[in-house]
């Protein structure tokens, strides 16, 4: 959170610039390369233990998502957008999410 700043004029060196007079520009440009986590939710399951202590490789268990549902896009545990899986051609046919709609604007830091 901030909770003041001071930024010289250069006509008067004196004056300062509250938060909400500062160039939104240049605030959004210092946080553009903050790194975040972006996950995709495609599904969860409960099991019970026994069977999460058998699970081996090739074992199956099924989501409590179905095929084509939307899926959930969370950035740092927050999720923000809801999006579709999608195949891309030529790219190995590697996965990809398209952004369907945002969710709402992310808490406040």
């Amino acid at each position: 959170m901030i909770t003041a700043m001071s930024v010289s004029n250069e006509t008067n060196p004196s004056a300062e610039i509250s938060p909400s007079q500062a160039p939104a520009n240049a605030l959004s440009a210092s946080f553009a390369k903050v790194p975040v986590t972006v996950q995709v939710m495609l599904g969860s399951a409960k099991l019970p233990l026994s069977e999460l202590l058998s699970l081996r490789a090739g074992s199956l268990f099924s989501l409590d998502q179905k095929l084509g549902e939307p899926v959930s896009v969370i950035v740092n545990g927050c999720k923000i957008a809801t999006g579709e899986l999608f195949v891309l051609e030529g790219e190995g046919e590697r996965l990809a999410v398209k952004i369907k709609e945002i969710v709402g604007s992310p808490p406040s830091l």
